[in-house]
C-alpha cells in the first residue's frame, strides 16, 4: 500500500493505493479528505510585509478572528521593532474579532526584520507571533555597491587592463528622469567615467585604477555618485591590495 499526503489552504488529503491479486482490479485508490480549521484566523496572512519606496506611507491591516466557541481577548502587544514600526490594535467585536494596523516609522531606504507578539486569553493560542519584514527601496539604485579588485601585482610585468577595470550600473526605479550630476573619486589613481545606456533611466560608471600611481598595500576607497534623485551621493566601495 502506497500512502500520499497533501495539505493545501487548510485541507488535508490522504490517498492510499491498495494492490490486490484480483486480475480485474489489480489496484485501487482510497482518498480521505478533511478540512482543518484554525482556532484563530489571521487575514490576509500571519506575516506583515511593508515594502515600497522612499517617502511612501507603508502600512498593512490584519483582521484577527476567533472560531465559534473559541472566543478570546488580546491582552498585550509586544514588538522588538519599537523604533521602526507603529501599531494600533482595535476591537471590532470583543472576544471575536480584532484589527491590527501596522505602519513603518522610517521612510528612508533600508531593510529590517522583527516580529509582533500578541498575548491572548486563548487556551489553545496564548501567544500569536507575527513575523515583520520592512523593505524600503530608493528611487535610484547602484549595482553592485562594492567592487573588489583582488591582489594586484605591479612588479610582475604588464597588467591586463581588464584586471584594473570594473563597472557599476546606476538605474532609476521610478519617478522623474535620472541625471548623474557629479562623480567624485577618493584618490587620484582612481578614474571614473559615466556612460549613458538609456538617458534618464540607466547609466554605467566605469572605474579604472592607475597602476603607475597606486601605492602598495591594501586599499579601501570610494567613488561617490551624485544624482538628481537623492540628497546624499551613492557610494561605491572599492577594495583590493597592491603587492
Amino acid at each position: 500500500m502506497k500512502l500520499n499526503t497533501s495539505r493545501r489552504q487548510g485541507k488535508l488529503t490522504k490517498t492510499a493505493t491498495v494492490a490486490s491479486n484480483d486480475p480485474n482490479t489489480p489496484s485501487t485508490s482510497i482518498t480521505l479528505s478533511c478540512l482543518i480549521k484554525e482556532y484563530i484566523s489571521i487575514k490576509p496572512g500571519n506575516r506583515i510585509n511593508l515594502m515600497g519606496y522612499e517617502g511612501d506611507e507603508l502600512s498593512q491591516k490584519l483582521t484577527i478572528s476567533a472560531m465559534e466557541g473559541q472566543e478570546f481577548d488580546i491582552t498585550e502587544v509586544k514588538t522588538d521593532l519599537t523604533d521602526k514600526i507603529r501599531y494600533k490594535l482595535e476591537t471590532v467585536t470583543r472576544g471575536k474579532e480584532y484589527t491590527l494596523d501596522v505602519s513603518s516609522i522610517s521612510k528612508e531606504e533600508g531593510m529590517v526584520r522583527g516580529q509582533i507578539e500578541l498575548i491572548t486569553t486563548s487556551r489553545k493560542k496564548p501567544s500569536l507571533v507575527l513575523p515583520v519584514f520592512v523593505r524600503i527601496q530608493g528611487e535610484v539604485e547602484v549595482k553592485p555597491a562594492s567592487l573588489y579588485f583582488g591582489k594586484i601585482d605591479t612588479s610582475a610585468g604588464p597588467i591586463t587592463p581588464d584586471n584594473l577595470t570594473r563597472s557599476v550600473v546606476i538605474k532609476k526605479a521610478r519617478g522623474e528622469e535620472l541625471e548623474i550630476k557629479k562623480v567624485k573619486e577618493s584618490r587620484n589613481w582612481i578614474e571614473a567615467k559615466t556612460e549613458a545606456n538609456e538617458k534618464g533611466v540607466q547609466y554605467t560608471v566605469v572605474i579604472t585604477l592607475d597602476k603607475d600611481k597606486m601605492p602598495k598595500g591594501r586599499f579601501d576607497e570610494t567613488v561617490e555618485i551624485k544624482t538628481n534623485k537623492k540628497k546624499e551621493p551613492l557610494v561605491v566601495n572599492i577594495k583590493g591590495e597592491v603587492i
